[in-house]
């Protein structure tokens, strides 16, 4: 659990209340998913959740790609339980792609072919390598803690019978507590640039 107070939001856009995350007037707190009680399979999506658009191949996200398609037939084996299909699909991008920056728009198939990318590029893959293995996925941006210092990072979040963060850039599943999320939606990530430098942020209470 991560506790803290956050300063600049007032008045914009974003999605930081929600999920694994609340915020009450200034002060936010993270909590980690548990990876615990998941089911083999889903049978069905809950009303509340538009299964169909986080399956969908987008421009960037090719999810229904011959390539990106067999990548996953590559990685999975039709016994795999959707937990361990997610954990596969995280270990394989954290594991295979170069950690490079990349001076274009994140694209999963040119990630996928030149098997290199920033944290952008490792989203957008493991979002189109979900979604093709028919598990719900989508794109979070915000920032997390490394080195000292809060950084811009990107990072994906996967519906196994409840969303549960997962960042295939440093290889976490779940992801930790100082994945702080801003935005949801790979076409969303450009919003919070403006932001970063404004946020004042004080940690108040963290425990593992």
């Amino acid at each position: 659990m991560l506790r803290l107070r956050i300063d600049g939001v007032k008045g914009k856009d974003l999605y930081i209340h929600g999920g694994r995350q609340s915020l009450k007037g200034a002060i936010l707190t993270v909590r980690k998913e548990s990876m615990e009680n998941l089911p083999d399979r889903i049978l069905q999506y809950p009303p509340s959740l538009d299964g169909r658009t986080y399956l969908e191949s987008t421009p960037f996200i090719q999810a229904r790609d011959p390539i990106i398609k067999a990548q996953v037939r590559a990685i999975l084996l039709p016994r795999d339980t959707l937990p361990v299909k997610a954990e596969k699909l995280v270990s394989w991008v954290y594991k295979n792609i170069r950690k490079r920056p990349v001076l274009s728009l994140p694209n999963a198939l040119e990630t996928l072919k030149n098997l290199m990318g920033d944290c952008n590029e490792h989203a957008v893959l493991l979002a189109a390598l979900a979604r093709a293995a028919d598990i719900p996925a989508d794109v979070e941006a915000g920032i997390v803690y490394q080195n000292g210092r809060f950084y811009y990072h990107a990072w994906n979040v996967l519906y196994l019978d409840r969303w549960i963060t997962a960042d295939a850039t440093l290889g976490q599943m779940p992801a930790d507590v100082t994945h702080i999320r801003f935005v949801r939606g790979s076409e969303r990530q450009g919003d919070i640039i403006g932001l970063i430098g404004n946020l004042r942020l004080k940690i108040l209470e963290q425990k593992k």
